[in-house]
C-alpha cells in the first residue's frame, strides 16, 4: 500500500545531462556527476538526498524551495566546463510505495510537477522567443510564487551561461563562504581580479539572489 512520503509538502529535483549520450566517455561523466551529487550532499541539508537514478538522470527532494534551488545550482557550479544540465523543480506531496527503494517506487504531484517542469524546459527552448538559456524551471508551487521564481530562474541561467569557468568557480566559493584569496589560488589569478569578477560578472547577483530565497516555502 502506498504511503505519504512523511509530512509535506516538498521541493523535488530532477535533474538530467543535456546531451549525454554524445559525450566522449559517457561512463566518465555519469561518473563525475555522480561524484557531485555526494559532494552537494555533504553540503545541503535534504529530505532526500540527490542520487543517480536511471541514465543520465538524477533525484532528490527538500524541504522548501530555496534550499532546492541551492542544491541545484551548486551541482551546476561545480560541474561547469563539463557539461550542461537542466533542472526540473516540482512542489508538492511525495508518496512512497516502497520506502527502502527512495528514490525509485516513489510517486506524488511533486514528481509529477518536476517531470512536466523538465519537459517544459525542452519545450521552451525549441521556441525562438525563449532564451536558450533556460536551464530550471518550476512547477506545481502557487500563484504567484511560481510565476515569480520562474521571471527569477530565467534572469538567472541567462547569467550563469554567460559565465565562464572561472567565473563560475567564483561563484561557487561565494556559496562555499570560501575567502577571495583562497579562490584566486585555485584559479591562479589575483585577489583583485576575483573581486571584480564577483562584481561585474555576476557571482554576487546571484548569491544575493539565492540568499533572499532560502526558507521559501509556499
Amino acid at each position: 500500500m502506498a504511503t505519504p512520503f512523511s509530512k509535506g509538502p516538498y521541493a523535488v529535483v530532477i535533474g538530467d545531462v543535456v546531451r549525454s549520450r554524445t559525450h566522449e566517455d559517457q561512463r566518465e561523466l555519469i561518473r563525475l556527476v555522480a561524484t557531485t551529487l555526494e559532494w552537494v550532499n555533504r553540503r545541503v541539508g535534504s529530505a532526500q538526498a540527490l542520487e543517480m537514478t536511471v541514465g543520465d538522470e538524477f533525484q532528490g527532494a527538500y524541504g522548501d524551495l530555496g534550499v532546492a534551488l541551492d542544491a541545484a545550482l551548486l551541482v551546476r557550479l561545480r560541474l561547469a566546463g563539463i557539461c550542461d544540465l537542466r533542472f526540473g523543480l516540482g512542489w508538492g506531496e511525495i508518496t512512497a510505495f516502497d520506502p527502502d527503494r527512495a528514490p525509485m517506487a516513489q510517486s506524488g504531484s511533486a514528481w509529477w510537477a518536476a517531470r512536466e517542469a523538465l519537459e517544459e524546459i525542452v519545450t521552451r527552448v525549441r521556441k525562438r522567443q525563449w532564451p536558450n538559456s533556460v536551464r530550471t524551471w518550476l512547477v506545481g508551487a502557487p500563484d504567484p510564487t511560481q510565476r515569480l521564481l520562474n521571471a527569477l530562474l530565467m534572469c538567472r541561467d541567462e547569467l550563469l551561461a554567460k559565465m565562464d569557468e572561472r567565473d563560475a568557480r567564483i561563484a561557487l566559493g561565494l556559496f562555499l563562504n570560501e575567502r577571495q584569496e583562497d579562490v584566486a589560488n585555485a584559479l591562479g589569478i589575483s585577489q583583485p581580479s576575483v573581486a571584480r569578477r564577483q562584481v561585474e560578472n555576476g557571482a554576487n547577483a546571484i548569491y544575493r539572489a539565492h540568499e533572499a530565497l532560502r526558507g521559501l516555502v509556499p
